[in-house]
Parts: C-alpha cells; sequence; structure tokens
C-alpha cells in the first residue's frame, strides 16, 4: 500500500503538475519515537520506585544513567554520519533530550513538575521530527550522496531522466536512471562533468553504468569521498605453494572488495587464459604491479616465470632474479627471449593436446609448468616487432601468458594488432586521456575512468579489465599493495630455485654405458694395482674452493683463435659480407647471428657487433639481408641483369 502526500502544501509547481512524496505502508517505523516516549517514561518510573526513596542508590542509577546516555549520544553521531546533516543533527538532538531528561525523570518521578510537562511537550515534538526527516527522506539534503534527493535532482536537471530511489552502500550512493525514448544512458556519461559539479564533488567519483540490456537504462555511482587515500600495505602471497590457476590478489577496489586476476584459463568458468598490458607513466607505480605479479608467480610450484627489463634490468630485486627460470637485461637478450619463446609454443601446445587438452590445465602432470613472460619496458623491443604479434596471437593455447609493461602503448612504442590480441589491461595514472584509451576499453572509459587525472601524483592508482570478471566494475578505481621490499624477499625466499640462465640450456643426452670388458686371468692380478695417474706422494692443494681462481701474473694466455688486434672496421665488413655472399652462393637463402663464428674468429670482433652488422645489412637502399619474425635474416642478393 502506498499513500500519496503533496509537496508544499499541495501548490503545484510551474509545469502545473503537484510534486509529491511516497510514503511506504506499513506505518511501523513512523511509531518508533512515540513508542519509544512511552516505555522511556514507563522505565523512569521503575526505575524511581526502585532507587527514588535511596539517596546512595540513586545517586549511582543516575551515575550510569549518564555515561549511557552519553554513549548513546556518541553512537548515533557516528551512525548516522552517512544519513545527510539534518537527519543526524535531528537524531542526536533527540537523543540528548531523551538522556538528560531520563536522568532528571528517575530521580524526581516521571510524574513529578517539570519532568511531566517536558515528557507532554517533548514526546510529540520529537515524534514529528522524526516523522517529517522519515517523510522527507527523498527531498532536498545538503549531502548529494544521500538518500535525498541531491543525486536525483542533479540527474534529473541534466536530462529528463526517471531516477530511482539512492541507495546508499557504505560510502557510495547509486540510482537506477531511465532515460526517455530516443536517448541513451552515454549522453548522460558525457554529461558526467556537469553532473560531479550539480552534485559539487570530484568528477572522478561519478561513473555512469549502463545496463547491457537497454540502451537508455543504467546507474549512477557517486563516491564523494577517495576510499584508496590511504596506502595499502602488502599483506603477503595470495596463494603460496598452491596452483597459479588460483587468483592472484593486487590490490583493493575502492568498495573494500579485493583486486583478482587470472593467469591460465578454467574451461569451466567459461574463461580462457589471459595476457595483460600493464600502462602508466614514470612514478605511477607499474613496477610495484609487476614485482607483486612475479612474486606471485615465483611462489607458485607449478608455474615458472621468465623475466627481462632491457632498460633497468640491473635495478631488479635479487629475489626475483634468482627465481626466474630465464632473464634478459639486454635488448639482444629480450629479443632472444622472445624467439625461443615463439619456438617453444609447437611443442608446448603438442605436449598439452597429446592427452586431449585444448588448454593447460591445472593437476595435470603431463602438461609443462604454466609460463608467465613478463616484458618490462616493452616498448624497447615491441615497437615494430611483428613476432610480439604472433606471440600474442598463439601463445595462450600453449600455456604462455605475456605481461607487457610500458609508459605509453602509442603504434609507434606497441604494435596495435599485438594490443589488440591482450584482453587484460591494468592501466595506472597517465599523462592524457589519448594515453588511456590505448590502454582501456571505450565502454570504461564511458563509464568513468579518468586515470590522466590522477597522472603520477597517487602512485597505485589504477583501473584494471580483468578477463572473467564483472565488465561493469572496470570502470572503479583500484589502488595496489605497497610491499615492504624485505618483507616481499622474505616472503619469496622459500619458494628460490637456483641462478637463473639467460638461455635455456640444451638437453643433453644420457651417455652411453661402455660395454664391462672380458675379466681375463692376465687381468685378475692387476685388480689391487693403485691407479698410475694418481701420485700418493703429491699432497692435496691448500687452497679454498670457494675462492675464485687467479691467474698469476706474467702467464701467457691460451689463445682460442680470435684475431689479435681485431681487424679494422671497412675490412671485417667486407669478410663478413663475403661470407654472406658465399653462404648465397651455397644456395643458402636465410642466416642467423650464430652463423658468424669463423666471422669473429677471422676478425676478432665480437658477437654484438655480427648483430649490429646484420641490422646495418637490413636497412638502407643497397641491403642485402631482410630481418624477419623468425630470429633469422633472408639473403636478397640481387641477381646480376
Amino acid at each position: 500500500m502506498r499513500t500519496r502526500m503533496p509537496k508544499n502544501g499541495g501548490i503545484s509547481d510551474p509545469s502545473g503538475l503537484a510534486a509529491v512524496h511516497t510514503v511506504r505502508l506499513p506505518l511501523w517505523p513512523y511509531l518508533v519515537t512515540p513508542t519509544g516516549s512511552v516505555g522511556l517514561a514507563v522505565a523512569t518510573g521503575l526505575a524511581h520506585w526502585r532507587w527514588g526513596d535511596q539517596p546512595t542508590t540513586v545517586g549511582a542509577a543516575a551515575a550510569g544513567l549518564t555515561l549511557a546516555g552519553t554513549a548513546l549520544t556518541s553512537l548515533t553521531w557516528r551512525a548516522a554520519a552517512a544519513r545527510g546533516i539534518v537527519r543526524r543533527a535531528v537524531a542526536t538532538t533527540t537523543c540528548v533530550a531523551g538522556s538528560v531528561w531520563a536522568i532528571g525523570a528517575t530521580i524526581a518521578g516521571p510524574w513529578a513538575s517539570p519532568w511531566s510537562d517536558m515528557w507532554l511537550i517533548g514526546a510529540p515534538t520529537a515524534t514529528i521530527a522524526m516523522a517529517v526527516v522519515r517523510v522527507l527522506r527523498n527531498g532536498d539534503s545538503d549531502d548529494p550522496t544521500t538518500t535525498g534527493g541531491g543525486l536525483a535532482d542533479a540527474v534529473k536537471s541534466l536530462r529528463n531522466a526517471s531516477v530511482a530511489r539512492p541507495t546508499i552502500k557504505g560510502a557510495k550512493a547509486t540510482a537506477g536512471v531511465t532515460l526517455e525514448a530516443g536517448t541513451s544512458v552515454r549522453e548522460l556519461a558525457n554529461d558526467r562533468a556537469a553532473l560531479a559539479s550539480a552534485l559539487d564533488v570530484p568528477e572522478t567519483a561519478v561513473r555512469v553504468i549502463p545496463d547491457p540490456d537497454s540502451a537508455r537504462r543504467g546507474r549512477v555511482e557517486v563516491v564523494p569521498v577517495d576510499q584508496l587515500r590511504a596506502m595499502v600495505p602488502w599483506p603477503g602471497l595470495s596463494a603460496p605453494g598452491r596452483s597459479i590457476a588460483e587468483p592472484i590478489v593486487l590490490g583493493v577496489m575502492e568498495d573494500g572488495e579485493p583486486l583478482t586476476l587470472w593467469l591460465p584459463g578454467d574451461h569451466g568458468a567459461g574463461r580462457n587464459a589471459a595476457h595483460f598490458l600493464i600502462v602508466g607513466m614514470s612514478g605511477a607505480g607499474k613496477t610495484e604491479v609487476i614485482l607483486n605479479i612475479a612474486a606471485e608467480v615465483i611462489s607458485r610450484p607449478d608455474a615458472e616465470l621468465w623475466l627481462a627489463d632491457p632498460r633497468k634490468f640491473d635495478q631488479l630485486p635479487t629475489w626475483a632474479i634468482q627465481g626466474a627460470a630465464r632473464t634478459a637485461g639486454t635488448e639482444d637478450d629480450t629479443n632472444e627471449l622472445l624467439e625461443d619463446l615463439y619456438t617453444d609454443i609447437t611443442g608446448r601446445a603438442r605436449q598439452i593436446g597429446a592427452h586431449g587438452h585444448k588448454q593447460w590445465t591445472k593437476g595435470c602432470r603431463q602438461c609443462p609448468r604454466y609460463r608467465v613472460a613478463i616484458i618490462d619496458e616493452a616498448s624497447q623491443v615491441a615497437a615494430g616487432n611483428p613476432l610480439v604479434t604472433e606471440l600474442t596471437e598463439a601463445a595462450r593455447s600453449a600455456g604462455i601468458s605475456l605481461v607487457f609493461g610500458l609508459q605509453r602503448a602509442s603504434h609507434d612504442r606497441f604494435p596495435t594488432s599485438a594490443r589488440a590480441n591482450i584482453p587484460g589491461s591494468i592501466c595506472l595514472g597517465v599523462d592524457k586521456d589519448v594515453d588511456a584509451s590505448m590502454a582501456l576499453s571505450e565502454a570504461t572509459l564511458d563509464a568513468g575512468a579518468m586515470p590522466w587525472a590522477w597522472k603520477n601524483t597517487k602512485p597505485g592508482y589504477l583501473y584494471a579489465e580483468v578477463p572473467g570478471t564483472d565488465t561493469t566494475r572496470w570502470s572503479m578505481p583500484c589502488r595496489s599493495y605497497v610491499a615492504d621490499e624485505d618483507h616481499r624477499a622474505g616472503a619469496v625466499a622459500p619458494y628460490l630455485g637456483g641462478q637463473p640462465t639467460t638461455r635455456p640450456e640444451p638437453a643433453r643426452p644420457a651417455p652411453h654405458p661402455r660395454p664391462k670388458p672380458t675379466m681375463t686371468d692376465d687381468d685378475s692380478d692387476h685388480d689391487d694395482e693403485p691407479n698410475q695417474a694418481i701420485n700418493p706422494n703429491d699432497p692435496p692443494d691448500d687452497v679454498d674452493p670457494a675462492e675464485p681462481i687467479r691467474i698469476p701474473p706474467g702467464m701467457p694466455r691460451i689463445p682460442l683463435g680470435l684475431r689479435e688486434p681485431a681487424m679494422g672496421t671497412d675490412e671485417a665488413r667486407q669478410v663478413m659480407e663475403q661470407f654472406i655472399i658465399d653462404l648465397h652462393d651455397a644456395g643458402h637463402d636465410v642466416v642467423r647471428p650464430g652463423d658468424f663464428g669463423a666471422v669473429i674468429a677471422e676478425t676478432g670482433r665480437g658477437h654484438e657487433w655480427v648483430r649490429a652488422e646484420l641490422r646495418r645489412l637490413s636497412n638502407g637502399p643497397n641491403a642485402i639481408l631482410r630481418k624477419t619474425d623468425r630470429g633469422v635474416w633472408k639473403i636478397r642478393i640481387p641477381q646480376p641483369a
């Protein structure tokens, strides 16, 4: 049942329609105050009958009532903080008045003057005041985040919309919105700045979430107070010693829920394996997020970490380098790491599919360990590299997740096609809105995500698009954990293996056992003779095996076949070009950096010089090589006319 009460005494507004409020039945909430007033009068009467004739007892009772009234008043003021200043003031004032009256009525009796007169005046006054506040709960309010009309009126002032009764959950006010036919929620989203101005809150505090089933329905969320301003310390590893299939907790969301992400896929949950792009300007907290992910991967026994940072590898913590199965600290090493990742895809996919699995599966002993490759400062190697695109296309089905960290995901820093193949994104503070559009989806930005408003002034603030989670929550601000480095190193220490390798060592075949010689009578005579290669009179060396071997001064070095001094640049280039021509004449159409061992020995030049020359010979009008996406160079020597 509902009753409709005219607003402003039934005076019509300029449109000719009377504004009304709706009062929901039953009316028991309106009876709380009068019932409480009657109950308080009866209680004070019984208290006076019990303690009124004993001066000592009544004094103690008055002291107890004073403490109880103070505590109840503080509780009321605190509990009403989210209900607006008007209702907070009314509720607290009523509580104070009731507490003072209860003390006097207990001492003198509720029927004594002036306490009875005060009750006759105060009880109806409090009842009416509380009823008015409740009736007008959808009316104007000083606080736009309450269930009052601030939020509803602000929306109506911008669009001719039907706004449901706002509700409060924690510090967030939410109201359902239905726009008139022919108007979409996206138009309301474009008015977020005006809506924030009407509510007198920051623009980042307003979000407009569309309804996936209707273009003109949605909801407006307002969080006027920043819930993430306090730094959130890292609580420890999410699931140490358990599977990588369990979620990784990186931080907290605005509503207090944990920020979780998954790397492997789960067929039962309808979730595919995911790659992630982590974007943030310098100082926004990108490295902290990457290190937290690395620590989580190291602590999962069915996962392995490949870690590359061609720009600041030497600044990585020791535990990250020791815990990685493969590392790369230069641009060339990172390129080789990417090439090895691509080379492994076919074998890993064959191993996973040989026993009927379409993707890496938790608990499968026949599947390889899940591989997580983190490439920080990815723009150093990804720009214009088609191998990155092919990795993002094929790696997920082979049990590999790629995590790329970079400051700006523009086309000149990261391949656009590769970016389209990465379903997950973590965007920290960026410089401009165009930078955010390269990391976040259009729907997330339309809903209210504004990472450019933070820049690098709020390290750790981020928006996360995590596959397998509710897309309507992608526009909710989050904040990553901040770890004490000693705490994180101590948590990861039990899971550290041996030293990582810069390149995976090839498997060596097991040595064939030598046939055991047939024992003869002549041989048996020498079984007990000592080994003639050992001098029993030579004492053991008195050296510490932990000390490095030192070469005595003046000892000649053993030549390794390198030319000393190194050949001049022009002459060495002629040797290298002639070597390539000879390969082409011999029927070879591709060449790899490892094929130039003879050139290195003849010229005395190093591996880095060979790579630089390969790049030089693949550029310019007279290029005789072409770089492919397989880590090889195709020979293209022009034929004579």
